[in-house]
């Protein structure tokens, strides 16, 4: 009987690639980082698990029977394998803790008014006065955050432990440990203008496209940030450049835009009250080591024919 291939498109380093052809020596590892070699090898590849999916990768994968996701959001990959009876699992619990402190380093930042003393040569004096006269503290202030996965989950835990009030939003009802008050997405309204800041951790899905736009961003204090590590689609790009120009709100930190990569004639480039990180907040050294423990497990599970973890729900897109 032939070995199962999995597919090994996310770059683990060479360890993890050898614990799990040690520890799991029947099935026939192919670590392929190249796009051309990736999609050859799909061809054979049961299962794959990767961060990143060449086109034409998923077609050539015919007799695919599990994708295990380097990412927590697979709206792309949702795409990919429509109406295929193909198990789809996320890298959920690998991500938090460095989406959730680049976050935490965007609102420490505002509040030192790192931005504006990092701005380049002035006046010494007058923007020391600016710095002084601006300044605040995190402590005792309210954060909301939308989404209480794995990111805006461990957002939240941590923000607590800096003195912060949180208010969590999210679909479901269950009472969720790490925040003061919680509230369903249909009430964001109400949410919105009590908050200092507010966090968007959410996945891409039909109910998260645009869940931010004029309306919501007018129910914000002008003194508050906004901040957006899930997708860019999730706020209004025009009614966010709007509220950043007029004073609507006082700032944004985003690691994600809409579009994607930020034009280079984008107004957002020269506000100097907003952060813009790239898409790095999912990057940290321990990635590697997190996402290839998740994917061990799962394939432990698979093997021996029992449920996986962080198995995606369809019709959710999460």
């Amino acid at each position: 009987m032939s070995r199962p291939v999995a597919l090994i498109g996310e770059d683990i380093g060479p360890a993890n690639l050898a614990r799990l052809r040690q520890e799991y020596p029947a099935v026939d590892f192919c670590f392929c980082p190249d796009a051309a070699a990736f999609v050859e090898a799909a061809a054979r590849a049961e299962i794959i698990f990767s961060k990143s999916f060449p086109a034409g990768s998923l077609e050539a994968a015919t007799g695919l029977g599990w994708v295990q996701a380097g990412t927590a959001g697979v709206d792309r990959l949702l795409t990919g394998l429509a109406g295929r009876d193909v198990l789809l699992t996320n890298a959920s619990g690998a991500h938090g803790v460095p989406m959730a402190e680049l976050m935490l380093g965007m609102m420490l930042g505002f509040a030192a008014r790192l931005h504006t003393a990092s701005r380049g040569p002035a006046d010494y004096n007058s923007v020391r006065a600016q710095i002084l006269r601006e300044k605040f503290e995190l402590e005792g202030q309210t954060l909301c955050v939308l989404g209480l996965g794995d990111i805006g989950g461990t957002l939240a835990r941590k923000a607590r432990a800096l003195g912060m009030r949180v208010i969590g939003v999210r679909r479901g009802r269950d009472p969720f440990p790490h925040v003061d008050a919680q509230a369903t997405p249909d009430r964001l309204l109400e949410v919105l203008p009590q908050a200092d800041h507010v966090a968007l951790c959410l996945p891409l899905t039909s109910e998260t496209v645009g869940i931010v736009g004029a309306t919501e961003l007018r129910a914000m204090r002008a003194s508050a940030y906004i901040y957006n590590v899930g997708r860019g689609s999730s706020i209004d790009p025009d009614a966010l450049v709007q509220a950043l120009q007029t004073g609507g709100i006082a700032g944004a930190g985003l690691d994600v835009t809409d579009p994607e990569p930020l034009p280079a004639d984008s107004p957002l480039w020269a506000l100097p009250n907003v952060v813009l990180s790239r898409h790095t907040s999912g990057s940290s050294p321990y990635n590697a080591d997190r996402i290839t423990a998740i994917f061990a497990e799962n394939l432990n599970r698979y093997l021996a024919g029992k449920p996986l973890l962080h198995q995606v729900d369809r019709q959710l897109g999460y």
